[in-house]
């Protein structure tokens, strides 16, 4: 069986990182022998999350670049340990984020030998902001680009972020070796269908946003469309459910609803998971529209498969990779960035429409039932296979 070792970026915090090692990992386990490699921080998290694996801990992974103090030291710590570390022979080395977990990764390939055929190629995942947004840190911009340049296949999570990354790193990044692989979901595995075909359309619209408070996901724009789709139906609420992640991103969407007089606006914050069901079962319209800030992008959007599992139509912006997320015109309207007035007429297109609400909401479910974790593992695994041959 393929033994791949594998960088994890980190586990300590509920989020993207920690749900898709858990996800992927278990996934790949029928096809391959994982090995894992996390930070000694992330070392009793891993033993809970995967307790049959084998497990090597370093200094860092994800935790310190070279743009930082704390970086150097912890960095220089991490690649003597990966000198002494016992490892067996693998086939592949695969980093799960591109950087500076990449780079760790990039030095675990030439301390490693790959089972009779010397030095291991490397694989990368890259899930969104992190692909690029090292180019405006001069020392981890050229440490990232030899990683780039040397690994054997590189695997953004959507054709998105692969557009992304070749903005930037064209030179490093071959047509040959930019393989996107769709994030996988398990949300229709854990909410059982009833909750999408049986699920009664509100009489009074209430729209839901879920996500981190942060500029990005473009709850500004959201929360601007939604003063139209109250001035033409005055009973509709927002609700939005997500932990502060920028305070200050925070205080302006208050600011936000105070200056337009919106009603119905509420802000539930970080939430229970038994909190967040009701919520997604008793919404008609799932909105988030990010929006790209600088070199901060939506890699993907898993959220939007969540809220399909639901049942729920999607209203959404053209932004990084979320057109790989929402079927537009199938599984949910898009709007192009920032356009206020196109998310609000999306809106109301669904809001006053309850059959195509139903049609979009059950075809979202659809979508969420087909793009599962198995079938990421499957396109993963011919990716390994093309490397291995080309070795």
């Amino acid at each position: 069986m393929t033994r791949v070792a594998y960088v994890i970026a980190s586990l300590q915090q509920p989020g993207g990182w920690r749900s898709h090692a858990l996800a992927f990992v278990g996934a790949m386990r029928k096809h391959i022998e994982p090995i894992l490699l996390v930070s000694q921080a992330d070392l009793p998290e891993a033993r809970r999350l995967f307790p049959a694996d084998v497990i090597f801990p370093l200094p860092g992974t994800q935790q310190a670049a070279l743009h930082s103090p704390r970086g150097w030291p912890l960095l220089w710590s991490t690649y003597r340990t990966i000198g002494g570390l016992a490892l067996p022979e693998v086939d592949l080395v695969h980093s799960l984020e591109a950087y500076p977990t990449g780079l760790v990764g990039s030095w675990l390939v030439a301390r490693v030998r790959s089972k009779g055929r010397g030095a291991a190629p490397h694989i990368l995942t890259v899930h969104g902001t992190y692909g690029v947004i090292w180019r405006s840190r001069r020392l981890d911009h050229a440490a990232y680009r030899g990683v780039l340049r040397r690994a054997a296949m590189v695997c953004p999570v959507s054709h998105g972020t692969a557009r992304q990354m070749l903005r930037y790193y064209a030179t490093e990044l071959k047509p040959e070796k930019l393989h996107p692989i769709l994030n996988g979901n398990d949300f229709a595995r854990r909410v059982p269908a009833s909750a999408a075909l049986q699920r009664s359309i509100p009489q009074s619209p209430l729209l839901l946003t879920v996500g981190d408070l942060k500029p990005r996901k473009g709850l500004h724009l959201s929360l601007a469309a939604f003063q139209q789709v109250q001035a033409a139906m005055p009973q509709a609420s927002y609700w939005i459910v997500g932990r502060a992640g920028d305070d200050h991103y925070a205080r302006h969407l208050g600011q936000i609803v105070e200056r337009l007089g919106l009603r119905n606006v509420r802000f539930w914050g970080a939430i229970s998971d038994e909190q967040l069901e009701q919520c997604y079962r008793q919404a008609s319209i799932f909105v988030l529209t990010p929006e790209q800030q600088g070199d901060q992008f939506e890699g993907f959007g898993l959220v939007y498969l969540e809220a399909g599992a639901y049942g729920l139509p999607v209203v959404a912006t053209r932004s990084g990779g979320v057109p790989d997320a929402v079927r537009d015109g199938e599984t949910g309207i898009l709007a192009d960035e920032g356009d206020v007035n196109g998310i609000a007429q999306a809106i109301l297109r669904l809001a006053q429409n309850p059959g195509l609400q139903r049609q979009m909401g059950l075809a979202n479910r659809r979508w969420a039932e087909t793009l599962t974790w198995e079938r990421t593992a499957d396109e993963q695994i011919q990716c390994y296979q093309e490397v291995l041959q080309a070795v």
